[in-house]
């Protein structure tokens, strides 16, 4: 059988959001007793909704049911019902539900935010926490209790709202006896079975139908295998005329084809025949008219049109000649042009090349120098001199930083040793008071074993009192309350003697230590997170410096590297860093209109 046994409200109606106060459940009868407005009926909407996820009549969604922010002072009130039960095969639970009310501009706004569900591993005896969706934990609770959600509701936990529901009308009454005693379940698998007697009674009729159906199948088969047999040796004997009519077919194909061969090249012959005709009709009236056209003979000898033949071909291989070498010496000059033209383009990206490695330095120079005033603005470590800074100027100024930055190394060093020894003071006063802390609650924790002993020996001693009613005929009642009346004294002595020692005021105080102790500890924590910071900016600076040494000695290996170049076009000179920028510049748009004037 499922029990209820404890239960926590917090933030509930008129239930305080931080109240801890338990509610135990005793056995076989709790009454709950007290004035209007103390919250009874509050209790058992609990109990209602831990067990069945219904909120009460009249709660406007849920609006009412959690406690009013507005009473609270506050923005969003969260209310949470706690409720330990026993399953129907003796197992412990502990249900959890946890509800958030929130303020809104124009209204208010209700939301579970939680539903857990807590038991105890048999095994290893650890807790094991399950959280579910709401409409889970509705279904997951009266499984567990062995009790259908309807008689949770309309007979354990009905509310007085809600009492008179066996005065409405018949329909709804008819509904909730059903949803009472599970009839809509019977009556729908009475149904079902039912359906199932029609359709399986169906399927046999139609078995039986397509039974006689194959039965005539088979004995059309059984003839139709007989025709097909008999086909079979007819389709045999046609097969074998067909092979002998297919092979005087496939000679005859062969004698066409051939004498088609034959027809198609005698055509062939015949249309060349035709166009050799026409070809040489065509030539003959082309030389009749030619020899028409012509006004005088040419009265030169052989050897005079010889010689003009000659002479005329002479004079072609010189003029092809000179066109060879004319060829040539456009060929030369492209040639020269290309040439021209690669070393532009490779010039170009030279110059282009240090133009941008220039403004790279630059710019890193720009760069350091706003770091430089950055660090001394931010640490005030005095003025610095206007922009830009020579390389005199930026050592002198990173040296300074460098000082400053090993001053506060050894302060950090030194304040994290003294932060270290009182660290370690004060972790070690922490163990020693948590030590005497889990000393005085073992204590604590063994009394309270004491008093739940004297507790279930009170418990067995009402039972035997309650088994010694039974038999009142044969047992002297003067000495069964004189008994009892000893075992009384007894337990309010050993109640008396566990009041005396004042564990609560230990408890406090102890606390009260180990609140100093850590605010202690958050101080000494802040003043260590400050000081982390400020090692972040001193590893940024040192960063920044790394990178800007190894900028310079790129700049300094490509200046070196190309040196020569630099040289050569700049007509022997080698400029001061900070005007090497402006000369290279000035040489570039020199030697590109130069070429743009020369081609």
């Amino acid at each position: 059988m499922s029990t209820v046994d404890k239960m926590l409200i917090k933030g509930i109606r008129s239930f305080d959001p931080d109240n801890k106060n338990v509610i135990t459940f005793f056995k076989p009868l709790t009454l709950i007793v007290g004035p209007n407005g103390a919250g009874k009926t509050t209790i058992i909407e609990c109990l209602k909704l831990s067990c069945t996820g219904e909120l009460p009549p009249n709660s406007r969604s849920g609006h009412t049911f959690v406690h009013d922010p507005k009473v609270a002072g506050e923005t969003e009130t969260k209310g949470q019902i706690k409720l330990r039960f026993k399953t129907a095969a003796g197992k412990d639970v502990v249900c959890i539900r946890s509800f958030q009310l929130t303020q809104k501009a124009s209204k208010m706004e209700f939301k579970a935010i939680e539903s857990v569900l807590q038991t105890i591993n048999p095994h290893t005896g650890e807790k094991v926490c399950l959280s579910y969706r709401c409409a889970d934990m509705d279904r997951e609770i009266p499984a567990l209790m062995g009790v259908s959600k309807a008689v949770l509701e309309n007979v354990i936990f009905v509310h007085q709202d809600e009492s008179n529901w066996p005065l409405q009308d018949p329909s709804t009454l008819k509904k909730k006896f059903d949803d009472i005693f599970s009839a809509t379940r019977y009556t729908k698998a009475l149904e079902v079975i039912k359906k199932l007697h029609k359709d399986q009674a169906q399927e046999i009729k139609n078995f039986r139908l397509k039974l006689e159906n194959l039965q005539t199948v088979k004995d059309q088969a059984y003839k139709l295998r007989e025709n097909i047999a008999q086909d079979e040796e007819k389709s045999d004997a046609s097969k074998s005329q067909m092979e002998q009519l297919k092979a005087k077919i496939q000679g005859i194909e062969n004698e066409i084809l051939h004498m088609k061969t034959n027809l198609d090249e005698l055509r062939r012959l015949q249309g060349q025949i035709s166009t050799k005709a026409t070809e040489r009709s065509t030539l003959f009236t082309l030389q009749q008219q030619q020899y028409a056209a012509l006004s005088e003979e040419n009265e030169d000898t052989d050897e005079e049109l010889m010689e003009w033949q000659a002479k005329f071909e002479e004079r072609i291989a010189l003029l092809e000649t000179k066109i060879s070498k004319l060829g040539r010496e456009m060929d030369d000059e492209a040639a020269e042009t290309s040439r021209l033209s690669h070393t532009i383009s490779v010039l170009t990206r030279e110059i282009g090349k240090l133009q941008a490695e220039a403004d790279a330095h630059m710019s890193i120079k720009q760069e350091r120098d706003s770091d430089i005033k950055r660090i001394f603005t931010k640490h005030n470590f005095g003025p610095v001199p206007e922009f830009p800074f020579t390389n005199d100027v930026a050592m002198n100024l990173t040296n300074r930083i460098k000082a400053r930055l090993s001053d506060l190394e050894n302060d950090l060093q030194e304040k994290k040793k003294s932060n270290d020894d009182q660290l370690d003071v004060l972790w070690k006063h922490y163990l020693k008071v948590n030590a005497r802390y889990s000393e005085v609650d073992g204590q604590i924790q063994s009394k309270i074993e004491s008093m739940s002993g004297l507790s279930r020996r009170t418990k067995d001693k009402e039972k035997e009192r309650d088994a010694a009613e039974v038999e009142l005929s044969k047992i002297n009642l003067s000495r069964l309350d004189e008994r009892e009346r000893h075992l009384q004294i007894e337990v309010e002595r050993k109640t008396l003697a566990l009041g005396e020692r004042d564990y609560d005021l230990i408890i406090n105080q102890k606390r009260t230590d180990i609140f100093s102790l850590e605010h202690k500890i958050k101080t000494f924590q802040r003043e260590k997170d400050n000081i982390n910071r400020d090692a972040d900016d001193r590893v940024k600076l040192g960063l920044k410096k790394d990178a800007l040494e190894t900028i310079k000695e790129k700049l300094n290996e490509m200046v070196n590297e190309h040196k020569d170049k630099i040289r050569s076009v700049l007509r022997g000179r080698l400029p001061a860093e900070k005007d090497m920028k402006k000369e290279i510049s000035q040489a570039f748009w020199f030697v590109l209109i130069t070429l743009l004037i020369l081609y």
